[in-house]
């Protein structure tokens, strides 16, 4: 049974896509009392009657909007004053909720805090700092904190923010339909309202590999918008020379000689290759 929370003031926004195989283990970790926005961008896998029978808030927008798009969604249907938003595959280890509001209260100049994430091993996955900013404006913390640290960017698996910093910058992106969407929306949190904490003692495991089977689209499409919105958020946030950045590393990857050995390489590259010309170009034939 999940835990029962102190104080109800968090809501988790979760982004479904054919999650039906592990969001109702992350439900069964959240306390008692947090309610559960799930935001279903996919084909209808189960997860909409689940989420009616367990009294779940279920929001269909009735196409895939994109991952940021979604959880802007989900946060407009939340009342509470924080959101977690939170990936369907990841759980919450028992206190991880209260440990959060802790530190919130703690630094309450803070809009947004991230919990340490665990591989299923119990391994703590590294704190990377965001690669969007130039070298010299990163803040680089320790692979592996023990201890809260200031940061300018949050792992998008599970953000806990403040709603109103969250709303007052105007949420996710969602013109970046999928990756870099985290680094974008907390590094505009952090810029406007000043660093972001990372809170040791609150644990979420989280699923290195997502539920959907690999194949050759999955490989391009994933490269096609890893690489388009990765030139968009550098140019959003100054960065010199983004489109020809990207064109050229999308070309060094057409070239690799693990494309020879490995097929998901070389359709990864194509896909990549796609997104940064579309990018340069302003167009989104898609993948």
């Amino acid at each position: 049974m999940p835990e029962a929370a102190a104080n109800p003031r968090v809501s988790v926004i979760t982004v479904a896509y054919s999650s039906f195989d592990v969001l109702p283990a992350m439900a069964a970790s959240l306390p008692a009392d947090v309610p559960l926005i799930t935001v279903d961008n996919g084909p209808d896998d189960g997860v909409r009657d689940w989420a009616r029978t367990q009294g779940h808030t279920l929001l269909e927008p009735g196409r895939n909007l994109g991952f940021g798009a979604a959880c802007n969604l989900g946060a407009e249907a939340a009342g509470t004053d924080f959101l977690f938003f939170l990936n369907p595959d990841a759980r919450l280890e028992p206190g991880a909720i209260a440990a959060l509001l802790d530190a919130a209260e703690r630094h309450p100049d803070s809009p947004a805090f991230g919990p340490a994430i665990l591989k299923e091993s119990g391994e703590i996955f590294r704190v990377n700092a965001s690669r969007i900013p130039a070298r010299r404006d990163r803040l680089i913390p320790p692979a592996r904190p023990d201890t809260e640290v200031a940061l300018h960017s949050l792992n998008g698996a599970a953000i806990f923010a403040r709603a109103a910093p969250f709303r007052a910058i105007g949420g996710f992106d969602p013109k970046i339909f999928l990756y870099y969407e985290d680094d974008d929306m907390t590094l505009r949190l952090s810029q406007r309202f000043g660093p972001l904490i990372y809170v040791p003692t609150a644990h979420v495991f989280h699923a290195s590999a997502g539920s959907t089977a690999p194949s050759a689209a999955l490989s391009r499409f994933k490269g096609y918008h890893l690489a388009r919105s990765q030139v968009y958020v550098m140019a959003k946030h100054g960065r010199s020379a983004p489109y020809l950045r990207g064109v050229l590393n999308a070309a060094r990857r057409l070239v690799s000689i693990r494309n020879l050995t490995r097929p998901e390489k070389w359709n990864d590259a194509k896909g990549r290759w796609r997104g940064a010309l579309s990018a340069w170009r302003g167009t989104d034939p898609g993948p």
